[in-house]
């Protein structure tokens, strides 16, 4: 079993409420592919603190320690999908979640 946590765009989650994150995860399509054969357990999934993503990587080191292994920067990070603008600081974030946590951190969901 994969223990996951999630990062989303706090802008984006006024608009869109996770369901395509949800149904991947589900259907172990897109970045959760790669777990096809193993059970996948959402530890949490939390708010960047808006830009620039000033609670990112305190939320995610948190659910790292309540168990997660591996921490998901959520498609509305990396894309321009629910709308515009596309993150500039998903890079940047996911750099400072890894230094942090130790743990994979994978750029998109869906």
């Amino acid at each position: 079993m994969v223990k996951a946590g999630l990062v989303r765009c706090e802008a984006a989650m006024r608009i869109c409420p996770g369901t395509s994150c949800f149904r991947a995860i589900r259907e172990k399509a897109g970045s959760f592919a790669r777990y096809s054969d193993e059970e996948i357990e959402i530890i949490g999934m939390v708010p960047c603190g808006g830009c620039p993503g000033r609670d990112a990587v305190r939320q995610a080191a948190e659910m790292v320690r309540r168990g997660a292994e591996v921490i998901f920067l959520s498609t509305c990070m990396i894309k321009p999908i629910p709308s515009e603008p596309v993150c500039r600081y998903s890079g940047e974030i996911a750099e400072a979640i890894r230094k942090k946590t130790g743990v994979e951190v994978v750029m998109g969901t869906h």
